[in-house]
């Protein structure tokens, strides 16, 4: 089931401003998207350290697959 969004109208939810992000958070945000908790990291860490130090990528196979399968049930039930 897809949802509705903050408004009910455009399907969009949740907010960004700056480095705040807000949404109704239900079940596990973070590990089905790598990319997200990655772009956390490295906000944390330019944060204490200035700058984001030269980090080795890691697999996100798993990940990537958790998101597209929570997509692909959002998209078609």
């Amino acid at each position: 089931m897809k949802g509705f969004g903050n408004n009910g109208r455009d399907g969009l939810e949740g907010v960004r401003s700056g480095n705040l992000i807000g949404t109704y958070l239900h079940g596990p945000l973070l590990p089905k998207n790598a990319w997200l908790a990655d772009r956390l990291i490295g906000l944390a860490l330019e944060r204490r350290y200035g700058s984001v130090p030269e980090l080795e990528p890691l697999d996100d196979r798993l990940e990537q697959d958790a998101q597209r399968c929570a997509r692909e049930a959002a998209l078609h039930g």
